[in-house]
C-alpha cells in the first residue's frame, strides 16, 4: 500500500511537466507575428498542414514486380481483382500453396489477410492472394480459397514449381 501514494505522485509530477512545457510552447508561438507563425506552420515537404494532425501515410502502392508486356496475361492484372478474375484471364496455375498467416488468432480482427495462396504459372511467374482460412480442432489452421491478388512478380523463366 505504501507503493500507491509514490506512483500517484510520480503520475502526478509527470501531468504537471507535460502541461507545463505545452504551455511554454505556446507563447512562443503567440509571439511571433502573424506572417512567421503561418510560415512556420508550413510543413517543409510542401503538403498541406492541418491542424496539428500528422500527414495522413500515402497508401502503398500495388506491388507489381517485373515489367509484363501490355498483351501479356500478367499485364492485364490489378491488384485487388478476384481470383475468379484472374484465373479467367491467366488460367489454370501450374502449382498452388496457401497457409495460415497468424491473425487469425488476434480477437476481434476482420481483416480479409488471415490466409495467403500462392500460385505459380510456368514461363509466367506468380501470383500472391489473400485467402480465407479454415480453423480446424486444437486451435490449427489451415489456409483455404484465394480471395484477392495481393502481389504480381512477373518471370518469364519461370518453372512453376514449388520453391524448396
Amino acid at each position: 500500500m505504501k507503493q500507491l501514494p509514490r506512483l500517484a505522485l510520480s503520475l502526478i509530477a509527470a501531468l504537471a511537466f507535460t502541461a507545463a512545457h505545452a504551455a511554454d510552447d505556446k507563447p512562443a508561438e503567440a509571439a511571433k507575428p502573424a506572417g512567421e507563425a503561418a510560415e512556420a506552420a508550413k510543413p517543409a515537404n510542401g503538403t498541406k498542414a492541418t491542424d496539428g494532425a500528422k500527414p495522413a501515410a500515402e497508401a502503398p502502392a500495388p506491388v507489381i514486380v517485373g515489367n509484363p508486356p501490355a498483351d501479356h496475361p500478367f499485364g492485364k492484372l490489378k491488384i485487388g481483382m478476384k481470383y475468379e478474375e484472374v484465373i479467367a484471364i491467366v488460367g489454370k496455375p501450374t502449382n498452388q500453396q496457401s497457409w495460415c498467416t497468424g491473425k487469425q488468432h488476434i480477437p476481434f480482427y476482420f481483416g480479409d489477410d488471415k490466409g495467403r495462396a500462392e500460385s505459380y504459372f510456368k514461363g509466367m511467374g506468380k501470383l500472391d492472394f489473400n485467402a480465407g482460412v479454415t480453423m480446424l480442432p486444437f486451435r490449427i489452421c489451415k489456409g483455404s480459397d484465394p480471395t484477392t491478388l495481393i502481389y504480381v512478380e512477373y518471370n518469364p523463366e519461370a518453372t512453376g514449381e514449388l520453391p524448396k
